[in-house]
């Protein structure tokens, strides 16, 4: 869970008198295929590390990396990381149910390695490339083999005829734009998975509109709490909640099995294989937490629940688009847009508590205004962490 942030904080962020500076971290997302794997093919195999498998890629770059090495003869920049919070700061690669993850080696006198080059061709050789290595740890050591200075994660990333980079800064390429690209996991012992790198990720349209559809299941099961809030004995044996609640969850079950459904045709995929009313169930277990939140209000006064139901939904509805759409196609605007849905439920929620009281409600304890955020920050990470698949 990310902290709320001060709205002071907040409010510089979204642009007050003086320009946003650009984060200062950039995130990535590519795709391949194995096409080769050296030694410990059987134990690899067995996580499904064979010829062919879809591999998935992301990593991020603190873009502020220092410079040490700039060679204007071959138009390239080399970025050494100097502490843990620069460079590449995250590298996953996921092979079926195998991961290879970018990790500084502990033991004395190992090697971490953290680079990052930078090629931006001229006209006349106009080859782009963008390079990428970093020290890493594997899934059951099958790479690593127990080696002190572990694997290595590496992407060779090429544009032949240029349109990759844009210039030597980091953060200015757009990795889908380098055609001829592959990389590799290698261990000090030989073991080694290769794999191409293009085309699109077959699981995007998918995953994007589940998450979608999650978002729309969550605001909608808010909003029929917070309707029922409003008024609590004119429905007391529940009928019209329940009502409520079903014709959102079959709404969505119809929804998120209809993008597998049109996967499947499309010769795509879901990142999951769970189906909807799987989803649903687990939903539904998750937001018991952001209703045990709700019901620790004393008094339960209607206003204030009700409130709190619909600016959560809100939050919930806002938090999961701007996920879908990231999904869809990720962009560094996505932080923002999740910390501005915190802002607002929070904001709306105190304003409500507050008026109340100022109508001489006394709340004992003080509501807790940030464990409702949280808890729908959460019930909204988990949902992500589930449709991105194994």
């Amino acid at each position: 869970m990310k902290p709320l942030h001060t709205l002071l904080a907040l409010v510089c962020a979204l642009g007050g008198a003086a320009a946003p500076a650009r984060a200062s971290t950039v995130s990535y997302h590519l795709n391949g295929r194995v096409t080769q794997v050296k030694g410990a093919a059987g134990p690899l195999g067995a996580l499904g590390v064979q010829h062919d498998a879809l591999v998935s890629i992301d990593w991020t770059i603190e873009r502020t990396t220092p410079v040490h090495d700039t060679n204007p003869a071959v138009f390239s920049t080399s970025y050494w990381a100097t502490t843990p919070a620069n460079g590449i700061t995250s590298f996953t690669v996921k092979i079926g149910s195998w991961t290879a993850t970018g990790q500084s080696p502990t033991a004395p006198g190992t090697i971490d390695v953290n680079v990052i080059s930078v090629r931006d061709g001229p006209p006349s050789q106009p080859l782009d490339t963008l390079d990428l290595s970093r020290s890493s740890v594997d899934t059951n050591s099958l790479v690593t083999a127990n080696d002190p200075n572990g694997s290595e994660i590496v992407l060779n990333l090429a544009a032949p005829d240029g349109g990759g980079s844009t210039s030597n800064a980091l953060g200015e390429q757009d990795p889908a734009k380098y055609p001829a690209s592959t990389g590799y996991v290698v261990g000090r012992t030989g073991v080694e998975v290769d794999f191409s790198i293009g085309g699109p990720d077959p699981t995007v349209k998918c995953r994007a509109s589940q998450l979608a559809s999650a978002g729309a299941l969550c605001q909608s099961t808010l909003a029929c709490l917070a309707a029922h809030a409003k008024a609590p004995a004119k429905d007391p044996n529940d009928v019209k909640l329940d009502a409520c609640e079903q014709k959102a969850h079959d709404k969505f079950v119809a929804a998120f099995d209809k993008a597998a459904a049109s996967a499947v045709r499309a010769g795509l995929a879901c990142p999951t294989s769970e189906d909807g009313a799987a989803f649903a169930g687990d939903f539904a277990t998750a937001a018991d937490a952001v209703v045990s939140v709700v019901q620790s209000v004393n008094p339960q006064t209607p206003t204030v629940v009700s409130s709190w139901y619909s600016g959560a939904g809100a939050m919930c509805g806002a938090a999961a688009k701007a996920e879908a759409k990231n999904a869809a196609k990720p962009t560094t605007k996505l932080a923002l847009l999740r910390e501005k849905a915190r802002l607002k439920l929070g904001t709306a929620a105190q304003a409500a508590v507050t008026k109340a009281e100022a109508r001489g409600v006394a709340f004992d304890p003080e509501p807790d205004v940030a464990g409702l955020v949280e808890s729908i920050d959460h019930l909204v990470d988990d949902a992500v962490a589930e449709l991105a698949g194994p």
